[in-house]
């Protein structure tokens, strides 16, 4: 298995209502740095990739963004323009990579920074969210709470050597913590096995959201019974044999619905009145981790 453990830097837009009114609904967040540590199949460390990133969109550095990563505002003008720094990561990267990252924030920063520049994303196909399979192998299955990278490292008696906040430091500790993880696998296709239900695409689309409006009063499981529902990641037609549960009396309904290909789907209903209507908002959602 061919892992690239990785951890970016962001900027955004300066935050008030100056700021938001700048902010791209496409790039919520600029990528200023990519720190990455490529492993052997052995899950040691072999090389590392780090570069800059210069802003080309948000180039005021925002206060909170300076207060955690100790940045300064000339850093936005050092290092190359994204497209350059995305060939030089994606050949670094290699076919085939798994890209693994503490959390789902950063594939989701590096899809929107890739398609926003029009750029080929075929080296990122494969993603392993670092933070839920420390939960599921460290604490048998806790996913309520998104532990720190800084947790999972006192947790497993790994030293803390180096500062955090710095994507190629914070990509070694999330190489450290893997590694950790997988010390009692003994072959590839052990590792391959305990990998296997955490690895997902992150280009696929994992919800789906709309509204309905109807005359108040209206019976709510039949209005919920009568919708079409298509999974969000091929549009194949969901079957259910489950019931719908009511989570809040006549406000809230939850429902498991099953895909053919992307198995179980998450459903749930909100609905509120206004005006002598009854207004539906119903999400689709495929869980994570993936069935």
């Amino acid at each position: 298995m061919n892992f690239v453990v990785f951890d970016l830097e962001w900027n955004s837009a300066a935050p008030g209502k100056s700021g938001s009114s700048e902010s791209l609904a496409e790039l919520p967040f600029e990528i200023i740095e990519i720190g990455a540590v490529k492993l052997s199949t052995e899950v040691e460390p072999l090389e590392t990739f780090s570069a800059n990133v210069k802003a080309q969109v948000y180039k005021q550095l925002n206060k909170y963004i300076a207060r955690v990563t100790q940045r300064s505002q000339e850093s936005l003008s050092q290092g190359d323009p994204f497209p350059l720094v995305a060939a030089e990561f994606a050949e670094f990267c290699g076919a085939d990579a798994i890209l693994a990252s503490w959390g789902q924030s950063d594939p989701q920063v590096l899809k929107q920074n890739l398609e926003f520049h029009q750029l080929d994303p075929s080296f990122f196909r494969k993603a392993l969210n670092l933070q839920v399979f420390f939960a599921h192998m460290a604490e048998a299955g806790q996913t309520s709470q998104q532990r720190s990278i800084e947790y999972a490292l006192e947790s497993l008696n790994i030293e803390a050597d180096l500062s955090f906040h710095d994507a190629l430091n914070d990509a070694r500790y999330a190489a450290r913590i893997l590694n950790a993880l997988l010390l009692k696998t003994e072959t590839e296709e052990e590792r391959k096995e305990a990998l296997r239900p955490f690895l997902y695409d992150p280009f696929l689309n994992r919800d789906s959201r709309w509204q309905l409006t109807e005359a108040a009063e209206g019976n709510a499981e039949a209005t919920i019974r009568g919708q079409e529902y298509k999974c969000p990641a091929c549009q194949r037609v969901l079957t259910s044999d489950e019931p719908i549960i009511i989570t809040k009396k006549n406000k809230r309904w939850s429902w498991i619905l099953h895909c053919e290909t992307h198995g179980q789907v998450r459903c749930s209903i909100n609905r509120r009145r206004s005006e002598g209507k009854d207004i539906y908002y119903f999400k689709l959602t495929l869980p994570y981790p993936p069935n």
